[in-house]
């Protein structure tokens, strides 16, 4: 009864700045689980006495686990509610942090990792399908780009985080560092978020049949299957700079590691920059049109990118284009996610967790080639995030061909 009194109607004045705050608190965890401790890959992988890739491979492991996650996650929260799902989700990411700073071997910190993104990607699965219930149309991208302008403050803050514990008190304060904000979102989630999904549409039950029903309905629609793939190798460009990000400042240009960053919240800030510009522009403009200048303004810095690692890098040039191509992203991603989700209303659970099993499915199996493939220079990291965003953008391409 206390927690009730706590919850606001959907026609509380305050509603939308609630569950706007809730939800990017909600999405910063999963940031924080590569964010943070990218600026110390270097430290642990001494300290595991490993290859520097070894240690890496364990950002491409959490990308692999959010994936696996998600494909039963969207599901379970049609069928069991957003908010129990991502309780779990909490719970499991909070513990395995907490134990993640404890680990003798690089391989128990892949297991613990797996782990923390099956908690991870319980909470993202819920995020979108949170504000998909409540909202319709051009206010999913809107609320959409409020919500990751709001959350774009975790990546942007992480390495700043991550770093000031590494040189006081070393890496595994870090994951210390992951568990306490798990505790706190859960401190406030518990009381303050209103379940969204509707009790009559909670049937409670699930089976491998239901599951597969759910996504094969999602690509019924060709348009939406192709705009879900496309969306995904524009992720996964992204997030190949993210893995690779701490090798190429630190090690290949030799950055000190207490600048690391300040390179990489550049890349942030001009996300967020993207967003605000998208979240001011989509009242007028059509989600479509703004995505496809955000797919562009990625393909150009993509195709640079590539040129550009071939011919003895420059860093601030290099540094530059990076930073234009993960802030395009403020344009793609809000913009693609309504679409697909405005589709599939009474799925959205489902429809949401379409799109995050492929982004991360894809980003994880796209990162693990910057270590097969690593020849001690940026020309694989080029090449992979150049080869995303033209596959990215001929899929874009596709979908405005075909009939939804």
């Amino acid at each position: 009864m206390m927690f009730k009194r706590l919850l606001l109607s959907r026609d509380s004045k305050f509603f939308i700045a609630q569950i706007t705050f809730m939800l990017a608190l909600l999405s910063a965890l999963s940031p924080l689980a590569t964010d943070t401790y990218i600026p110390a890959l270097k430290q642990m992988s001494e300290y595991f006495g490993v290859n520097f890739h070894l240690v890496e491979f364990s950002v491409t492991i959490y990308f692999m686990g959010v994936a696996v996650v998600q494909f039963f996650g969207g599901p379970l929260s049609d069928a069991f509610g957003r908010k129990t799902v991502g309780v779990i989700g909490m719970v499991l990411f909070g513990t395995s942090s907490f134990l993640a700073s404890y680990v003798s071997s690089v391989q128990m910190l892949w297991v613990l990792r797996f782990v923390m993104a099956l908690g991870g990607g319980c909470v993202s699965v819920v995020n979108m399908a949170f504000v998909r219930d409540w909202f319709e149309g051009k206010e999913i991208a809107r609320l959409s780009s409020l919500i990751s302008m709001v959350m774009m403050l975790a990546p942007l803050l992480a390495p700043v985080a991550g770093t000031f514990l590494l040189s006081h008190y070393g890496w595994k304060s870090i994951f210390h560092f992951m568990a306490i904000m798990a505790a706190i979102t859960f401190a406030l989630f518990v009381p303050f978020m209103p379940e969204s999904r509707p009790k009559e549409k909670m049937t409670r039950k699930i089976s491998l049949g239901h599951i597969v029903s759910s996504y094969l309905t999602i690509f019924k629609s060709k348009k939406a299957g192709l705009m879900v793939f496309a969306n995904s190798f524009a992720v996964a460009g992204m997030f190949t700079f993210i893995t690779g990000s701490s090798f190429m400042f630190t090690k290949y240009f030799g950055i000190p590691e207490e600048h690391f960053p300040m390179y990489f919240g550049s890349c942030i800030i001009m996300n967020v920059v993207f967003t605000f510009t998208n979240f001011r522009l989509v009242k007028t403009i059509h989600p479509e049109k703004m995505l496809n200048v955000g797919l562009l303004i990625q393909l150009v810095s993509g195709l640079l990118i590539v040129i550009a690692v071939f011919h003895a890098p420059y860093l601030h040039t290099l540094f530059a284009l990076m930073v234009i191509f993960v802030g395009s992203m403020g344009l793609v991603f809000s913009n693609i996610t309504s679409l697909i989700l405005d589709s599939f209303p009474e799925v959205a659970g489902s429809a949401n967790a379409t799109i995050g099993v492929l982004r991360f499915a894809l980003s994880g199996a796209v990162g693990s080639f910057l270590g097969i493939f690593h020849t001690g220079d940026l020309v694989p990291m080029g090449i992979i995030m150049a080869s995303c965003t033209v596959i990215a953008y001929i899929l874009y391409l596709a979908s405005k061909r075909v009939e939804a």
